[in-house]
């Protein structure tokens, strides 16, 4: 059995290691001319930890990042509103909480993991055909590539998911994001402490990513199809953050501007159905989502393990994928759906609906919000063994 992989990113790749444990051969297909990640920073949360371990990832993964033991919700003005600590859910999952790694360097210690020339970039999908028992992928390059199956893994605008669904439109959530990793020491941010600012309609977050890095983000009510005002990018996010306590001010300071990233926020209304025939999609091609959970790309891992380990059951690729969509189609909608509520509840921006959004999470009990992370975070993934037919 063989299989086309349309996209390289942290899911495209995890799927080739996935499906190699198992013994099914692969090629992955990236239509950027490198293999790379877009953006700085991401959380890793327990479910893709395992999934990592049983991918045969090494834990260096995780030293050039840092380990999450305590999360903190704050007002702008710095007032203190909820504080979950993950040390008990280290101790009952028997693996850390998360991690906050660099996007690159996560990809980058994946990639190592691959055979040479599993992955060919430059190599943008344009239309896919199934035929019999073969999917053949066309590139803008001429080149045709057949497989038993193909995976798109190609992101919220993914190619793939329009050959199976149609071409649509992602659902803007209404606000708009800047990203960044600031390099300097906050004396105040303990290592493994993380905190989210609210203030009316815009929030500012911060992740110990290493020694001496932040990774942060800051988000704030807008209209689609917004720009960068004359200032650029670093002065916008002062201006939304000018009043704010310490030291948001200091980290947004101390980073380079032309490293600032920024994006409107999408997802798509989780779909019932992924897949058809020997197609089918996992990650931001199935269910992208708002990073309100920090879950987007921790989902894709889970996706892969899940995908490989219904594929080495049996010799029936179509029945194989249809298990596989079933089995992970639950999750993934709840954190789609769960991350959009938060996220509205986050950008509330009336004076009132504020006051009261900061009051219900400050009379919230710790263990309340323990329990939900703890049903986020935690996934038991079904264990890799070599499929029979390979």
């Amino acid at each position: 059995m063989n299989a086309s992989i349309v996209g390289g990113g942290i899911g495209g790749v995890c799927t080739a290691l996935a499906l190699n444990r198992v013994g099914i051969r692969c090629q992955i297909f990236e239509q950027a001319p490198e293999l790379r990640e877009v953006g700085p920073g991401l959380t890793v949360w327990t479910g893709a930890i395992r999934g990592l371990r049983q991918l045969q990832v090494s834990d260096r993964w995780w030293s050039p990042g840092s380990k999450v033991d305590r999360l903190e919700v704050r007002t702008s003005l710095g007032r203190t509103l909820a504080i979950t600590s993950l040390s008990g859910l280290e101790r009952r999952f028997g693996v850390p909480a998360g991690y906050v790694v660099h996007r690159a360097e996560l990809l980058r210690e994946l990639a190592a993991g691959l055979e040479p020339g599993q992955i060919r970039c430059a190599s943008r999908c344009v239309s896919i055909e199934q035929e019999g028992d073969r999917v053949i992928a066309r590139f803008a390059d001429g080149l045709e590539a057949s497989a038993d199956l193909l995976m798109g893994a190609d992101g919220p605008h993914s190619v793939a998911r329009s050959h199976l669904h149609g071409a649509s439109k992602p659902r803007y959530a209404g606000y708009t994001c800047w990203r960044g990793v600031a390099h300097l020491e906050v004396r105040d941010l303990p290592a493994g402490t993380s905190f989210e600012a609210w203030g009316p309609g815009a929030r500012f977050a911060a992740h110990h990513c290493g020694p001496g890095r932040l990774f942060w983000y800051a988000t704030s009510n807008a209209a689609e199809g917004g720009a960068d005002s004359p200032a650029g990018r670093k002065a916008d996010v002062h201006e939304i953050c000018r009043t704010w306590h310490s030291p948001i001010p200091e980290i947004i300071e101390a980073t380079r501007g032309d490293e600032i990233l920024r994006n409107e926020i999408v997802d798509r209304v989780p779909a019932k159905t992924w897949g058809r025939g020997r197609v089918t999609l996992l990650g931001d091609a199935a269910h992208p989502t708002t990073p309100n959970l920090g879950m987007g790309a921790c989902l894709a891992i889970e996706d892969a393990v899940c995908l490989a380990a219904s594929l080495a059951n049996g010799p029936d690729v179509e029945a194989a994928l249809r298990h596989y969509e079933r089995t992970r189609q639950p999750r993934a909608a709840a954190i789609v759906n769960n991350s959009w509520r938060i996220g509205r509840l986050g950008q509330w921006e009336s004076p009132v609906g504020s006051w009261l959004r900061n009051l219900s999470t400050r009379w919230t009990p710790g263990w309340v919000s323990s329990r939900m992370l703890a049903r986020w975070l935690n996934y038991d993934l079904p264990q890799l063994h070599r499929a029979a037919s390979a």
